[in-house]
């Protein structure tokens, strides 16, 4: 029998605004694999504290909820990662998470593993996925994940996007998706 794939879904938002509602929205409409979504701000995720010690094995120093999210993200097949854009970059969540995902680099855990990145700014959506892409660029490369799709959306304001407004966008996502399953 075929094993089902695996989906996580990982917020970088520290509340529950618009890049959550995009996720949410996302995770309904998958089928066909197995699926979670996590929520950075429901965890406990200390600072990397560039100790090196996850490169000479595959496994943070530092005890915390980070722990439990590189088991989870090691058995997914497809990641989803979205964040809002502060600044033109991505939230301090998101930078702390992608700081903390150093154990994967030198055991090389996560390569080919596709990925796919959602963004969400109040500016204009060229510059926002001009400017994330930068932020992402060195976490794609290094851990050698296969960028499947980025997404863009604009809204500043919490409850700004609404489900029928981006319906199009959902569904594109979903079928670069569903293929990559």
């Amino acid at each position: 029998m075929k094993q089902q794939k695996k989906i996580l879904i990982i917020s970088g938002s520290p509340r529950s605004g618009n890049t959550e509602f995009v996720l949410k929205e996302i995770f309904k409409k998958i089928d066909g694999a197995e699926k979670e979504i996590i929520f950075l701000r429901d965890k406990k995720i200390g600072i990397c504290r560039g100790c090196l010690a996850c490169h000479h094995r595959p496994v943070c120093a530092i005890k915390d909820d980070m722990n439990q999210v590189l088991d989870k993200m090691a058995e997914a097949d497809i990641l989803i990662l979205g964040t809002p854009n502060y600044f033109d970059n991505v939230s301090g969540l998101m930078k702390n998470f992608i700081d903390r995902c150093h154990p994967f680099y030198r055991e090389e855990l996560l390569r080919g593993k596709k990925v796919f990145l959602v963004y969400v700014g109040g500016g204009e959506k060229q510059g926002t996925t001009k400017y994330l892409n930068l932020a992402f660029f060195g976490f794609v490369k290094y851990l050698k994940l296969k960028l499947i799709g980025v997404c863009s959306f604009q809204a500043l304001k919490a409850g700004e996007l609404k489900s029928e407004n981006i319906a199009k966008e959902i569904e594109k996502i979903i079928k670069i998706v569903k293929k990559a399953i």
